[in-house]
């Protein structure tokens, strides 16, 4: 089987927040006065269920869900939201060696972004590292269309390229959205997981990885089965 095309997750794959998500959460606990009750895994975990047509209110509803799920009071997670602060998208930096693995797949292969992030957002990030016009495609989460893990985001990549979910493979952090997506779709899966990353039996009922590697810089190697 041979490989044409490489669609890239954005956010923990390509690129991460000069302040950590796990700092900001901490934060806003302690300003809300709320004892900890959940962390960055439990928000990885529900991001792929939630929908919403802004920023806040994916953070409300995603916050409403963990809370649920803990048996919190939803008073506790809007205080936890009117707590939290907004990343700022131009406060980025490229992951360790994604830059030149970017450069490297594109001189090579179609390359193709497929993010869970809102468009306004996600074009700041990629004007801010550079690479705004490093896809051949680009698909972000859109008001009333399923994101990640859902089946939409990656044929709405590979539909213009006329390229086959076989023909793809998709590189991501997360278990719940990037692998189980791709799988979904089609598509081989590369997961590039770092500390937060939810591990491989987190989630039940999702495949394993095709390919697990210790960082992004190693996807150029790992990409040479499929010649």
């Amino acid at each position: 089987m041979a490989i044409t095309t490489v669609l890239f997750d954005l956010d923990g794959t390509i690129c991460e927040q000069l302040r950590p998500t796990d700092e900001r959460l901490a934060s806003a606990f302690e300003r809300a006065g709320i004892e900890p009750f959940f962390g960055v895994g439990d928000m990885r975990r529900w991001m792929g269920e939630i929908d919403a047509d802004s920023a806040d209110e994916f953070r409300r509803r995603l916050f409403r869900s963990i809370a649920r799920e803990k048996e919190k009071a939803m008073s506790i997670a809007d205080d936890l939201v009117a707590a939290y602060e907004e990343p700022d998208p131009t406060n980025v930096r490229f992951r360790s060696g994604a830059r030149t693995t970017l450069e490297t797949i594109a001189a090579e292969y179609r390359v193709g972004l497929v993010t869970n992030g809102g468009r306004a957002t996600q074009r700041t990030k990629l004007e801010t590292l550079g690479i705004d016009d490093s896809f051949d495609v680009t698909v972000f989460s859109e008001p009333g269309r399923p994101a990640k893990p859902a089946t939409e985001p990656f044929e709405r990549a590979l539909s213009p390229l006329n390229v086959r979910p076989r023909d793809a493979v998709h590189v991501g952090d997360s278990i719940g959205s990037d692998v189980a997506g791709a799988h979904a779709a089609g598509l081989e899966s590369v997961w590039v997981p770092h500390a937060t990353s939810l591990r491989t039996d987190a989630i039940a009922g999702i495949d394993s990885p095709t390919i697990t590697l210790d960082g992004v810089s190693q996807l150029p190697g790992a990409l040479d089965r499929y010649r």
